[in-house]
């Protein structure tokens, strides 16, 4: 069997949509040994095995074309001379491949429907232009949440093939006591604090959640001398979160920037509450992490993100007031006794190997 996968989001740091990616190809080196898999990028990527049954195929001409342009007009050439059966197209969108190769198209989220002011402008149109198009025309869509499915479903006209939830690394547990307290001295972390997880874009909605902060710590309604740590590489349209850090410093604002996944659990465990107000997500995989490690978690109310939270997280409106009234829900609320959260890839990646070897018999027992 011989897979193309789209690579770009093996290139460069993992958060979101390239981590689920990059694990749910680990764990397909073991759910598909048959498989021979050729990743297709405009530059190196992260291979997530070392095996002669990864291959990677950079495009030489790659820097020359930009993102989503490359993978219209480029990547498709380079498919051509490895004789595919099948294609999966990690960010949804999809090459010009033969008729012959079944596509699978994943969708993480549609942002582009739902919050389209928090995309670059370039990213919008791409999505505008080829997003619906490609979900209809895929052999198999596969959706990382029932909530993503649904949308699907409401606004594009076709639900998902497959429901394919991210799930975490065994890294992600209660951190020991010792591990806490290496991490907290190597961060500088010598406060209680909360703890945000996110890239430092617009749809996260970081800089309310450093207003709301902000105005609890001094009106005392947040315990004395909390923190909020930040954690996450900068993104796009982010001048207005870079001056709400730079106004928060003197305020117990502070940001640690991207993290290693090494050092995530024992952030996670030290902190008062996980919180990620986002305006909206496909699913949310740090909600996910924190509960695996057993931390409280505030987080948006929306579909997707209960999907990841369960009845171990609290949840509030993404505004203002919401953010407050959450915050002191959550920081009077007892911490989860019991981890209830799967770890280990291994079963999506099952899930997702049976729609790479025979996507079309799936497909017709759903229409059926």
């Amino acid at each position: 069997m011989r897979v193309g996968i789209d690579g770009r989001a093996l290139q460069g740091r993992r958060a979101g949509v390239a981590r689920y990616v990059y694990e749910l190809c680990r764990a397909l080196d073991t759910a598909l040994p048959e498989a021979v898999f050729f990743v297709y990028s405009q530059s190196a990527v992260t291979l997530p095995t070392a095996s002669e049954r990864w291959i990677s195929r950079v495009d030489p001409l790659g820097h020359l074309v930009k993102n989503v342009a490359w993978l219209k007009f480029r990547c498709g050439a380079l498919c051509r001379h490895d004789d595919l059966e099948v294609f999966w197209g990690t960010g949804t969108l999809l090459p010009r491949l033969p008729k012959r190769v079944r596509t699978v198209s994943t969708v993480h989220d549609l942002n582009h429907k739902l919050v389209p002011d928090t995309m670059p402008i370039v990213t919008l149109c791409a999505h505008r232009l080829f997003f619906s198009a490609d979900v209809r025309r895929a052999d198999n869509v596969v959706a990382v949440s029932h909530g993503t499915s649904d949308r699907l479903r409401h606004l594009i006209g076709r639900p998902a093939d497959v429901v394919v939830p991210p799930s975490v690394d065994e890294c992600f547990a209660p951190a020991s006591t010792q591990a806490v307290r290496e991490c907290r001295l190597r961060y500088g972390i010598a406060q209680p604090f909360l703890l945000a997880v996110a890239t430092l874009e617009p749809r996260k909605n970081i800089a309310m959640l450093i207003d709301v902060f902000i105005s609890m710590r001094a009106t005392g309604d947040l315990p004395r001398g909390i923190e909020l740590v930040l954690v996450g590489g900068t993104g796009w349209k982010d001048s207005a979160v870079a001056r709400r850090i730079q106004a928060g410093q003197a305020h117990g604002v502070r940001t640690l920037g991207f993290v290693p996944d090494e050092d995530l659990p024992a952030l996670y465990t030290a902190s008062e509450a996980f919180v990620l107000p986002s305006r909206y997500e496909g699913f949310g995989i740090p909600v996910l992490e924190a509960r695996a490690c057993g931390t409280r978690v505030l987080t948006s109310d929306i579909p997707e993100l209960r999907e990841a939270g369960g009845a171990d997280a609290t949840y509030c409106e993404p505004t203002p007031e919401g953010l407050r009234n959450g915050l002191r829900t959550v920081l009077s609320s007892p911490r989860p006794q019991t981890v209830r959260v799967r770890v280990g890839w291994q079963d999506a990646a099952e899930q997702f190997a049976s729609v790479l070897r025979d996507g079309s018999s799936i497909r017709s027992r759903l229409v059926l």
